[in-house]
């Protein structure tokens, strides 16, 4: 694993840097007024980010089934203050629909340059909206899960398709073993995402008890 860990370096530096640059881009551009959230919102680059998933024939029908059951149960388990409950619906959220929405989206590549509008969006929020320390590591934590996810994704497309370059054997050889990182890198991203939604849970109930 130390091997594989050390090749996907390029792919992991490179995606931190276009990240960095994008949030503080964001965050640059909000502090000194060149944008808002709320133009930002209305651009077709930030809306067609949003809504690619539901372009698709067959899935869009299946996600808006589930946002329609998320967004139920939420407003339930607010209502009840139920932390359990609210707390597995963001951890199953974010670690399976939203993580894997991250792993479709690098496998295609193009698809998640889009991501990097929405670090310079969160850059914006952070830089007009100060959010408390809690918000601050609860992005954190939920950036820390998607980026190795979608490191470990790149790396498999660019272990498959160049395997001379990453000195593999073969293209299947560069397959199994981009299989076999992100595998390992989905585990570390649901520890990261499991605390993030604990912190987001508790938050949030202390948010809306008034706290």
């Amino acid at each position: 694993m130390k091997e594989l860990i050390r090749k996907s370096r390029p792919a992991f530096a490179i995606l931190l840097a276009v990240y960095v640059l994008g949030y503080s881009a964001g965050y640059l551009a909000g502090r000194l007024n060149w944008t808002d959230t709320k133009s930002l919102q209305e651009s077709r680059v930030f809306g067609f980010s949003h809504n690619l998933e539901y372009k698709v024939p067959g899935y869009s029908q299946l996600l808006k089934g589930y946002k329609k059951w998320h967004d139920n149960c939420r407003l339930g388990y607010l209502f009840q203050k139920n932390a359990w409950g609210l707390g597995t619906l963001f951890f199953i959220n974010n670690f399976f629909v939203a993580n894997l929405t991250m792993v479709v989206r690098a496998l295609f590549v193009l698809p998640v340059v889009l991501t990097v509008f929405g670090k310079f969006f969160q850059g914006v929020v952070f830089a007009q909206a100060p959010a408390p320390g809690r918000m601050f590591s609860i992005f954190l934590l939920e950036f820390g899960g998607y980026f190795l996810t979608i490191g470990a994704t790149l790396s498999l497309v660019f272990w498959t398709l160049l395997p001379r370059r990453f000195r593999f054997a073969s293209r299947e050889a560069g397959f199994f073993s981009g299989l076999k990182l992100l595998g390992f890198a989905y585990i570390l991203s649901g520890l990261s995402i499991l605390l993030g939604s604990v912190l987001e849970t508790r938050f949030i109930l202390r948010f809306f008890s008034g706290g």
